[in-house]
């Protein structure tokens, strides 16, 4: 299939750090086309960075988020013919990797009979089960992308208040309309139904028993310590191929170092990350977490 990928940037100190570059390199060696867009005003330093990797770079201030970079690319592809492409890839910089192959993902899920797939699936949405292909790497067939519902929604997407509000209309919003319209799902590794956001709290085994190629960024900069542990996450990543060096570069400029885990045997963590507070709601995770920090100080 011929490809484009969008990819969406953000960086509080303006950077195209080294762990996308390596992530765009990834794409660039299965993908015809590569639209990098940052909602930064990048210097020609930074820009530079992507010679011979991004064909097109967009680099403005616009503060609507993922789902605005993906609106800006996607009037590029507009603009070369929407009809040129069997699939159109939304991907951005939350997560390290690829881990595994991004040529192994796309052979196997070219087999699929759907109109769009993702790498994962959450089954829960904000307060209830709302199935929805989660937007950190999504892909749109040729009937979805080309269609009067995608192309209103893309056209659409504004500038909104807080987190949730964007999950709701854009990452949630997007499969739940595709849904509405008959638009039929695939995904790579569809795991984890009972469990919300799986690719947070079940990260260690997607990467060790599923070969799942991606890892979100939030894990390991402390920014989820009240959903997983990100202990001996070094040894998990050296299963694979990926270079350590380049998270702990990133981590040692990222990482939240207000946020502290508890302290606790790993097994013991794992335990109760994965079976006491797996599915609890926000506000009993977070005193549970409190509890655990004192009752292990």
């Amino acid at each position: 299939m011929k490809r484009a990928v969008i990819f969406a940037h953000y960086d509080k100190d303006s950077i195209i750090d080294d762990y996308v570059v390596y992530y765009l390199k990834a794409l660039k060696n299965c993908i015809e086309k590569v639209i990098f867009v940052s909602c930064n005003n990048l210097p020609k330093t930074e820009k530079d960075k992507l010679i011979n990797i991004a064909d097109y770079i967009i680099s403005e201030e616009h503060k609507e988020y993922d789902f605005g970079s993906y609106k800006r690319g996607f009037e590029i592809i507009k603009e070369e013919g929407l009809s040129n492409y069997e699939e159109i890839i939304f991907a951005n910089d939350s997560c390290y990797g690829p881990l595994f192959s991004f040529e192994t993902v796309l052979e196997t899920m070219e087999e699929k009979d759907c109109d769009f797939w993702g790498l994962t699936k959450n089954y829960f949405g904000i307060g209830s089960k709302t199935p929805h292909i989660q937007s950190y790497f999504i892909v749109l067939r040729k009937k979805t992308f080309m269609s009067g519902e995608f192309l209103n929604f893309i056209s659409n997407i504004k500038n909104e208040n807080g987190k949730n509000t964007i999950i709701k209309n854009y990452e949630i919003g997007l499969s739940q309309l595709l849904y509405r319209n008959g638009f039929k799902d695939a995904v790579y590794i569809d795991t984890y139904k009972h469990i919300s956001n799986p690719v947070i709290k079940r990260w260690k085994p997607l990467i060790l028993k599923y070969k799942m190629p991606l890892l979100k960024c939030n894990i390991l900069r402390l920014e989820c310590i009240n959903y997983t542990t990100v202990d001996n996450w070094q040894e998990v990543v050296r299963t694979t191929d990926y270079p350590v060096e380049l998270i702990e570069n990133n981590l040692a400029r990222t990482r939240n170092t207000n946020n502290k885990e508890f302290k606790a045997p790993v097994s013991i963590k794992e335990f109760i990350f994965g079976y006491i507070l797996v599915n609890t709601p926000e506000f009993i995770r977070r005193q549970a977490v409190k509890a655990l920090k004192i009752i292990f100080s």
